[in-house]
């Protein structure tokens, strides 16, 4: 048998505990035939086998992202990218040229600027932003997305005054010493003016999706645990697939209102794309302060947050979620909530026959002992965004939130793999940037509470064996083993051995996705 595929002279970080490292990697069609040295992997080279030489680089499975909504990325792509802006001026540049191109009257979204990266170290004024487009609606996000910028003719098509009452969750800025409106929305206020956006048509965020599927295999993610928001983007996933534009593993995770529209997928391969699970919020977020909690908020005493679910109600979406052979994604954030899905999944546990379900619970964020050791017990996958991790902290107080007794149980990742809890890592895009790398950083340099902090190895489990064990994948992908599927990608540095500082630098070289090369830097044999 000859190999379609050899890499060769590589650094392979395999995620195998029983074989961590080695040279080289030999695929078969769509799947991993051998993992060796040079010279066993040579003996596999044929007339026909592709030979790709790394000269030391390294590789390792492909990266899984467990939380991002793809659509939502898409239509962010179509938007004005102010990454790059380091002064308002620079914003006011890029808007101005956006608004040369864009038809009067024609909104103009942008997202990513930051004022820590502006040299005037401040917020955008509402007059700048008029200044550089007067005759559009603007909405531009900051780089944390719950925080925008506006101008004067977005600020009218919302309807949004002086006197206007910000909503729960939400901040409308004004100037302390005039009242008059600054244009900056922070919180649930941002939808004020997103729900008078006019949103592009079924075509054109087919085009805007296919594209981020595109990025994501640029960032060296193989797979994704699709996040659906809306009715509307279950004929783009399906249209994407059948068009053959669907280049990484899509695992759907439908809305519970959804819960019926699995039969829409018509999918010949149910290994790059199939329904797999059914989010469930059982409550809200810390950000807004609905995350449901057992004690009051430090700063909010007389808020405890918000149960959206009933455990009578949550224990009946398991049993039906469960009936359909799919797994139970529950959003579970603040202590309360993670008590009520535990409670559930317990008695679940207890009556279950035939085959056990693998549950999940999105964030499970604040914690305590008694709730880690019940994780533990109960076999509970914890998935993580650990960007949003450290948006928590400094974006949105949580120290303050919380306060420090409390907080230094929010998210305790390094507890928890201690105690055996599986945990894995997604991004949460475009709430939060794509690259898988960033998250690893944050997660073996987190600021707070430093104790918590993870090994690259740790963090890069995450992403890769624990990411497919939360999806009940582990047996076809998550580490490059003989007979697991052909998904890996090639690293410019190996992250366990590199400066922790410079670790969301790492650039993909390849991105190999079911024995096919669909990324490289150097446009090798695509």
């Amino acid at each position: 048998m000859s190999a379609d595929i050899a890499l060769v002279h590589t650094n392979v970080r395999t995620m195998n505990i029983n074989q961590p490292v080695a040279q080289a990697v030999a695929i078969k069609g769509t799947k991993i035939v051998k993992v060796g040295t040079d010279q066993e992997v040579n003996q596999l080279i044929g007339k026909k086998t592709q030979v790709i030489n790394l000269e030391e680089k390294t590789v390792i499975p492909g990266l899984i992202d467990t939380h991002i909504h793809v659509a939502d990325f898409g239509r962010c792509l179509l938007w004005l990218d102010l990454t790059s802006a380091k002064s308002i001026k620079d914003l006011q540049n890029l808007l101005e040229e956006k608004a040369k191109q864009t038809l009067t009257k024609k909104w103009i979204i942008g997202r990513g600027w930051s004022q820590n990266r502006f040299k005037e170290k401040r917020l955008p004024k509402l007059s700048e932003l008029d200044e550089a487009a007067p005759d559009n609606p603007v909405i531009l996000y900051h780089e944390s997305e719950m925080t925008c910028a506006v101008n004067s003719k977005a600020i009218v098509l919302a309807g949004i005054r002086e006197q206007t009452a910000a909503p729960s969750g939400g901040t409308i800025e004004k100037n302390p010493k005039t009242g008059k409106l600054t244009g900056i929305l922070r919180g649930s206020a941002t939808n004020l003016v997103w729900q008078m956006v006019v949103q592009p048509n079924s075509d054109d965020l087919s085009e805007a999706t296919a594209l981020a599927c595109q990025k994501i295999a640029e960032t060296g993610i193989t797979s994704v645990n699709w996040i659906v928001l809306l009715e509307k983007e279950l004929p783009i996933v399906q249209r994407l697939f059948t068009e053959k534009k669907l280049l990484v593993r899509v695992n759907v995770i439908l809305p519970e209102a959804l819960v019926k529209e699995t039969g829409s997928f018509q999918s010949t391969d149910s290994l790059m794309l199939h329904v797999g699970g059914v989010f469930i919020a059982v409550d809200g977020y810390l950000d807004s302060k609905t995350a449901a909690l057992s004690e009051p908020y430090s700063d909010d005493p007389k808020s405890n947050g918000k149960m959206l679910l009933t455990r009578e109600k949550l224990a009946a979406s398991i049993e039906e979620i469960s009936a359909m052979g799919l797994q139970p994604v529950i959003h579970a954030m603040g202590d309360k909530a993670v008590d009520t899905a535990l409670t559930v999944i317990e008695q679940n546990s207890q009556q279950a026959e035939g085959k056990p379900v693998r549950f999940r619970i999105e964030q499970a964020a604040v914690l305590n002992r008694a709730l880690v050791e019940r994780l533990k017990n109960q076999d509970v996958v914890v998935s993580v965004q650990p960007k949003v991790i450290s948006t928590e902290f400094s974006v949105w107080s949580a120290i303050a939130r919380l306060g420090s007794t409390r907080a230094k149980w929010l998210h305790p990742l390094k507890t928890l793999l201690n105690d055996g809890v599986k945990v894995a890592g997604g991004s949460d895009c475009p709430m939060e940037p794509l690259n898988p790398f960033l998250g690893l950083q944050e997660s073996v340099l987190r600021e707070h509470f430093p104790e918590q902090r993870l090994s690259v190895e740790e963090a890069l489990r995450m992403y890769t064996v624990d990411a497919a064990y939360c999806s009940g994948e582990e047996k076809v992908k998550g580490s490059i083993e003989v007979g697991k599927l052909a998904d890996l990608t090639v690293l410019s540095d190996d992250p366990m051995v590199i400066n922790t500082t410079k670790i969301k630098d790492v650039k993909i070289e390849i991105t190999i996705i079911n024995g096919k090369i669909v990324y490289s830097k150097h446009l090798l044999h695509l």
